[in-house]
C-alpha cells in the first residue's frame, strides 16, 4: 500500500520547511541535468511559499522551467488566474533573467486546443510536481468523480468542477502519477480531516483525488498533520 513522505513543521515555519525540502529535489535534478521542469499549482498555501521563496532567493531560476497543473479559463491577468498568482507572489520583481515560464493559454476559447498545445509542451515525466488540495480532497483541477479522472490517453483536459465560476484546464492523473516528485502542500484542521480520510482505501481516488499523491511527499503544518497517525 502506498504510503505518503510526510513533513511536518510549526505553521510559522511551514513555508521555510516546504521551501527546503522542494530546493533539494530541484538541487538534485540540477546537478543531473541542469534544468529542472518544475510544476506550479494555485491556492493560498502556495501563494505563501511562492512569497517566501520571492524574499529569500533561493530558487535557482536560470536552472528552472516553470509549468502549470491548472488554469482557471480567464485572461492571464484575471484576479482568479493562477500564472497572476505566480507573477505576484514569486516574480515580485518581473520575470527573471534565464528561467522559463510556459502558462496554460486557458482563455482560448476553443478549450481542446488550449489543452492539446500545453500537451506538447509539458515533458512525459515532470521533475517536480506541486499540488495543492481542496476541502473536497481536489487536486490540481480534478475533483472528485471527474471524468477526467478516468483518463488514460490525454494529459491535460478541459474540465467544470462543482460549483465552480470557470472552466479550467487541468493536467490528468497520468501526469500526476509518471511526475519524478509530487509535493502535496496542506495546512489547518480542515485538510487534516480530509488527510485521514484519504489514507484510508488508497485506491479510490475518484472520491478524493488527493489519494493520486500517497507516493508523493506531503508537506504539513503541524496542525493538519495532528489528526494523521503516521505509523500505520
Amino acid at each position: 500500500m502506498l504510503k505518503p513522505r510526510i513533513v511536518v513543521s510549526p505553521a510559522e515555519e511551514w513555508a521555510a520547511m516546504a521551501a527546503e525540502k522542494i530546493g533539494e529535489a530541484v538541487s538534485s535534478v540540477i546537478s543531473q541535468r541542469g534544468v529542472c521542469n518544475f510544476m506550479l499549482t494555485g491556492g493560498n498555501t502556495a501563494e505563501r511559499l511562492y512569497n517566501y521563496w520571492a524574499k529569500s532567493s533561493t530558487l535557482p531560476m536560470e536552472h528552472m522551467h516553470f509549468l502549470f497543473g491548472d488554469e482557471r479559463c480567464v485572461p492571464p491577468d484575471h484576479a482568479d488566474s493562477n500564472y497572476a498568482l505566480v507573477r505576484s507572489a514569486l516574480f515580485t520583481n518581473g520575470e527573471p533573467s534565464g528561467c522559463k515560464i510556459t502558462r496554460m493559454e486557458a482563455e482560448n476559447p476553443d478549450r481542446d486546443a488550449a489543452a492539446r498545445k500545453y500537451e506538447q509542451i509539458i515533458p512525459k515525466e515532470v521533475d517536480i510536481l506541486l499540488l495543492g488540495m481542496g476541502v473536497d480532497g481536489h487536486i490540481a483541477s480534478l475533483f472528485p468523480y471527474s471524468a477526467a479522472l478516468r483518463s488514460t490517453d490525454r494529459t491535460v483536459l478541459s474540465v467544470m468542477g462543482a460549483n465552480c465560476f470557470h472552466e479550467r484546464l487541468t493536467i490528468t492523473p497520468t501526469v500526476i502519477v509518471n511526475a519524478k516528485a509530487v509535493f502535496l502542500l496542506a495546512m489547518g484542521e480542515e485538510k487534516g480531516r480530509v488527510l485521514v480520510e484519504a489514507v484510508k482505501s488508497p485506491e479510490d481516488y475518484m472520491s478524493l483525488p488527493v489519494r493520486l499523491t500517497l507516493g508523493g511527499t506531503w508537506l504539513l503544518d503541524d496542525i493538519a498533520a495532528h489528526p494523521i497517525d503516521m505509523k500505520n
